[in-house]
């Protein structure tokens, strides 16, 4: 566990860092004054100045931050030296300012690119997706909907015949399914008849035939074979121009699939009248944590993978248009551009620190229900 934690902490500091690095040089470039770029949160265990800005390590560590002058007022900057209010981020055009709030999430969004591309390019540019909602579609690349076995009940025909959690049942004699539950009104048909189902480990990609005959009479609350089926979706990037773009085109897909997925869950959630649907499906630190640990045991090209998806998830949470995220900040620019007037400071410092209050209260929420859903974890 304690290799967990370290690493664990280090993919969550570093990707943050990575963020608040994009923040960083984009107001570089753009002529702001960075004040202050720390590695950690305050208190402060020491600082060297280099030209202008402070380069700090903080004694809490996780992620960092950058202080820009202006970007909570010039006269709250904390600048003892005369600076030129023209290098002020308040100063900057809407442009300007956009560009720099959103470079955080575009220096994220860069490296789970980068990563999908090579883990892509590995596996023959072919990628597998478990999806929530099985009418769901991807924007890019060519999607084949398949049946995919979940877990598997003991002493079941499945697994007496060798089926495992993560086989993705390419076709049963001969018949392709793109629908879990294709799958089993077939298999219900065909009680008591050798089947031939033609399976593909996920984890190792072999590819085998197994024979398999369901029961005629199952147990309470066992189908025929004795497994639970999800849809799986096949990814393919085909053509050059898709392979070229594979990384970038397998994170926009991701994204659009999440944010999809969080709108339905939002939908169910206010059907049901009860948050489970949407509190379920959302973790934090802890369950980072526990996901970390599993995907140890998975090996490098897993470990890989979870540090691209928890980077997209960096950019998707960032982007929302929230007080005290960088979507929320960017919402007051662009409203400042469409009115032509600025918003006073007192505004929206005092929107952002509610929003802030708030995000603190669902992560200490999110905490304690990663600490209850994931008790037998630790």
């Amino acid at each position: 566990m304690a290799l967990s934690i370290i690493i664990a902490v280090l993919i969550l500091s570093f990707l943050v860092i990575l963020h608040e690095f994009g923040h960083f040089i984009a107001a570089k470039k753009l002529g702001v004054r960075v004040e202050e770029f720390g590695i950690g949160y305050p208190p402060k265990i020491f600082g060297v100045k280099k030209g202008e800005t402070i380069y700090s390590i903080n004694l809490i560590p996780f992620g960092g931050f950058v202080r820009l002058y202006g970007e909570e007022g010039e006269e709250e900057s904390g600048s003892e030296e005369i600076v030129d209010k023209g290098r002020s981020f308040n100063a900057k055009s809407v442009g300007a300012r956009s560009l720099i709030l959103l470079a955080g999430v575009i220096m994220n969004f860069l490296l789970a690119a980068v990563i999908f591309y090579f883990l892509l390019f590995s596996n023959g540019f072919t990628d597998y997706q478990y999806l929530i909602f099985s009418n769901y579609r991807f924007p890019f690349g060519h999607q084949r909907d398949l049946p995919a076995v979940s877990f598997v009940a003991k002493n079941s025909p499945a697994e007496k015949s060798g089926l495992h959690s993560k086989d993705i049942i390419l076709s049963v004699n001969g018949i392709r399914f793109e629908e879990a539950g294709d799958f089993v009104g077939f298999v219900k048909t065909h009680k008591g008849e050798k089947l031939t189902l033609k399976v593909k480990d996920l984890e190792s990609g072999e590819v085998k035939n197994i024979d398999v005959v369901p029961r005629l009479n199952p147990p309470k609350n066992e189908g025929p074979l004795g497994v639970g089926l999800l849809t799986m979706a096949e990814l393919k990037y085909e053509n050059p121009l898709e392979k070229l773009f594979a990384g970038v085109l397998h994170s926009l897909n991701l994204s659009h699939y999440s944010v999809v997925s969080i709108g339905e869950l939002i939908k169910t959630s206010f059907k049901e009248k009860s948050v489970e649907p949407l509190s379920s499906s959302v973790v934090g630190p802890v369950g980072i944590l526990v996901i970390t640990k599993i995907t140890l045991k998975q090996g490098i090209i897993a470990l890989l993978n979870l540090v691209a998806l928890i980077s997209l998830a960096l950019v998707v949470v960032n982007i929302i248009p929230f007080p005290a995220l960088d979507g929320g900040r960017l919402v007051f620019v662009l409203v400042e551009g469409i009115l032509r007037r600025k918003i006073p400071q007192s505004i929206e410092r005092n929107v952002n620190f509610a929003g802030f209050i708030i995000l603190v209260l669902l992560l200490v929420l999110v905490t304690i229900k990663d600490v209850s859903q994931f008790r037998g974890f630790f």
